[in-house]
């Protein structure tokens, strides 16, 4: 603490996009209480950065008044992140947007926190879950298990905390990363997105993150920005426009009659997909020796990142479902 008021924090962008922006009003009605009454709650950091008070510190900084700090002890960033989203959603006047986003955000960094500790502590060698499965694949196949049914335990305990299903929680996590990548593509749509100021669906939302920046700032110019508020409509008619080259639908196939419909088969989706597996991992394996990745393209880096991060959070969602019904009837 420095009760001149003096002491310089350290502002961290991305906590900050975390914390809800005040309005005009709210700042101004912060400050005059802050000058009226003094700054009464600490301001909290980790490793001298900021992770809730950054507006009192503002207004203690620019009139000189002092404040106190509260230093808290966290490992990693995404522990800090994790922290700073629960903390937000004990908040009011969030937007229900900004709600799935907070709780999709610290699913996926409670996942990578837990999966660390997972794999940190797997075998008597703390081998990474990459050379484990070269060591011991029954371990590995173990030590997988584990992190699965951490991140289960993970979700099962933020749907508690909100009052949501687990389902829901894998679907916020999907959202909070269609986001992200939107932030990184259009930063001036996100806080839009956030506020509800333009209402768009799940799905939608999903979409729209795979456009291109000057797509998605192509289809953000045909919402109607004079008003304050674009309806779900406008939204999802834009983006139909926008994705319908790259995404024709298939021919409908013919309806079969009831009579010649085939038997039922429970094992069919879970079958084909695991027939698929293995081209997938070959392909990958060709890339990975035959690629020379200090020489691709920055653009072709970013989306195969991207394209490998959604196959890695599916694959995660997807274990943790059959985990959780292995045991029903």
């Amino acid at each position: 603490m420095d009760d001149k008021g003096n002491t310089r924090l350290k502002i961290d962008k991305e906590f900050k996009s975390l914390i809800r922006p005040l309005s005009e009003a709210e700042y101004r009605q912060l400050e005059e209480n802050i000058q009226s009454d003094g700054c009464r709650d600490p301001i909290v950091t980790w490793k001298g950065y900021i992770i809730d008070g950054h507006n009192r510190y503002e207004i203690c900084r620019k009139n000189r008044l002092p404040f106190k700090t509260h230093e808290m002890y966290f490992e990693t960033r995404e522990e800090v992140i994790a922290w700073i989203c629960a903390n937000q959603l004990g908040r009011r006047n969030i937007s229900e947007e900004t709600r799935r986003y907070l709780i999709g955000v610290q699913y996926e960094s409670e996942k990578i926190v837990n999966q660390r500790r997972n794999a940190a502590g797997i075998n008597q060698h703390s081998l990474p879950l990459e050379l484990l499965k070269e060591e011991d694949e029954a371990e590995y196949q173990r030590a997988l298990a584990a992190q699965t049914s951490a991140g289960h335990s993970t979700a099962s305990r933020i749907a508690a905390d909100n009052h949501v299903s687990h389902g829901t929680i894998q679907k916020y996590g999907a959202y909070s990363r269609a986001l992200n990548t939107i932030k990184e593509k259009c930063p001036e749509l996100f806080p839009k997105l956030l506020s509800g100021r333009y209402k768009i669906s799940h799905q939608n939302l999903v979409d729209l993150s795979k456009l291109s920046p000057a797509e998605i700032r192509k289809v953000v110019r045909k919402f109607d920005s004079n008003a304050s508020f674009t309806p779900y409509k406008s939204t999802r008619t834009e983006l139909q426009k926008a994705t319908a080259k790259k995404n024709l639908p298939p021919p409908a196939a013919p309806t079969p009659s009831v009579k010649d419909a085939p038997k039922y088969d429970p094992d069919a989706e879970v079958t084909s997909l695991t027939l698929t597996i293995p081209t997938w991992i070959s392909s990958m394996n060709r890339v990975e020796n035959v690629t020379n990745f200090s020489s691709i393209t920055d653009g072709a880096r970013q989306k195969t990142v991207e394209a490998l991060k959604d196959l890695y959070g599916k694959a995660l969602e997807l274990l943790a479902v059959m985990e959780d019904n292995k045991w029903k009837t």
